[in-house]
């Protein structure tokens, strides 16, 4: 059992977790920095709590992701160092199933 999928999802979590964090990084610099012509008419104060709002969201969602994986990730690999020490105690696979 080599648990890939487990592997690949807290990988694929901890990826999509840096992108949620990266484009809401852009997107708040754009919101809150942009001399756009629609962006005009709000006021400084506004467009700063508009950046400071969408990069405390990225943050949380983002980084909520990343640490979801890799603790998936490290709850896998204690897993397999558990497994490589128990069959070093006991002589036997710890899938093998005899006692």
């Amino acid at each position: 059992m080599g648990y890939q999928f487990t592997r690949a999802w807290a990988r694929g979590s901890v990826v999509i977790g840096v992108g949620v964090f990266v484009i809401a990084v852009l997107l708040a610099a754009w919101l809150g920095f942009s001399n756009d012509y629609e962006f005009e008419r709000f006021s400084a104060a506004v467009r700063i709590v508009a950046f400071l709002i969408v990069s405390l969201a990225g943050l949380l969602l983002g980084g909520t992701m990343i640490v979801a994986g890799q603790l998936v990730s490290v709850l896998l690999d204690q897993r397999a160092l558990l497994s490589k020490i128990h069959e070093a105690l006991t002589g036997r696979t710890a899938l093998s199933g005899g006692r």
